[in-house]
């Protein structure tokens, strides 16, 4: 670890670069472009003092998805290895908190953005082109979501592979554990959230709409996998229900006051926590630059005739099957 003394306008790392380290903004500014230096370049956000960056490429090992720039004079970074992840954790246990949270801010923000770009592909898949002209608000929308794809389309369609079952989890809180029964609800869409979970045994249904007509199971999760991440860091309602689909299934339930304790117990579970939280960010990014590229061509569709075609339409109706939302956070 070092710390790292930047002029204005440096650039600490670019797009589509392998990385192995993270870093902590420690004084001054950068920003985070996209296609930066290039005719779609794009400001996506400014980060501040304590802010953490890069770290998916340390967390989750991929590449860079966006490039970082300094932006004020007498600029410090705090540069973090891989190999010294645990090391720099251990020394500063508080920090896993903040890192865990930024990746869930992240998550939130994206999770709004996806929301929007699927209700927009709902709204136009109820029209009716040959009889309905697409009002103002919806066509830019329809823009707006394809200026995104088109953006960051490098990334779009990239596949995106979650390991997050494939290692044990390990032993975690004891005193954090409970068993539920087969039907038993364990958080209700809607309601307020306050924590995580850890599959130990049974398997759970992540379900939209439960107990209507239109209840549709989303996913199907095993042990050694992780759920309800939106409610680590609270406040948030559930998208969706989940329900124990066997008899004696056990939970770990994780709350962000454990996570400094956790790490010291099971250091190696405390790190699958972020990156699982990073899976998912990726994930996320790639289906809602697929709902903008279905929008990006219908941009394409209308700009020929203000009408658009049948494999459009069926282009449209195949994705509104997808977007059930499976990926938003629960």
């Amino acid at each position: 670890m070092k710390t790292i003394n930047c002029a204005q306008d440096d650039v600490i790392f670019r797009e589509f670069e392998t990385g192995s380290c993270m870093y902590r903004l420690l004084s001054g500014g950068v920003a985070v472009y996209s296609d930066y230096g290039g005719s779609e370049e794009r400001k996506l956000t400014a980060l501040h003092p304590g802010d953490y960056f890069g770290e998916m490429a340390v967390i989750d090992v991929c590449p860079r998805s966006a490039t970082v720039v300094v932006t004020e004079p007498g600029t410090a970074v705090l540069e973090i290895e891989a190999e010294d992840l645990r090391e720099y954790l251990a020394s500063s246990p508080e920090d896993l908190v903040g890192i865990a949270a930024h990746l869930s801010r992240r998550l939130r923000e994206l999770t709004a953005d996806y929301t929007e770009v699927c209700d927009t592909l709902r709204e136009l898949g109820r029209l009716d082109t040959t009889e309905d002209k697409i009002n103002d608000n919806l066509l830019a929308k329809i823009k707006k979501f394809a200026a995104v794809y088109f953006k960051g389309k490098k990334a779009a369609d990239r596949s995106v592979e979650d390991k997050s079952a494939a290692e044990s989890h390990g032993d975690g809180l004891a005193e954090r554990r409970k068993s539920v029964e087969r039907g038993e609800v364990i958080f209700r869409e809607g309601a307020n959230s306050d924590c995580m979970y850890d599959i130990r045994a049974g398997r759970v249904g992540i379900y939209a709409n439960y107990g209507t007509e239109r209840q549709k199971l989303l996913s199907e999760l095993v042990p050694n996998m992780f759920f309800g991440e939106m409610g680590l860091f609270g406040g948030v309602e559930r998208s969706a229900t989940a329900v124990a689909l066997e008899d004696g299934t056990c939970l770990e339930l994780i709350y962000e006051s454990d996570l400094t304790k956790l790490y010291a117990e099971n250091t190696a579970k405390t790190l699958m926590i972020l990156r699982h939280l990073s899976s998912r960010l990726r994930r996320l990014t790639n289906d809602y630059l697929r709902c903008c590229k279905t929008l990006a061509e219908t941009e394409k569709a209308l700009d020929t005739g203000d009408q658009m075609t049948p494999e459009m339409l069926l282009q449209v109706e195949y994705m509104n099957q997808l977007m059930l939302m499976p990926e938003i956070l629960y």
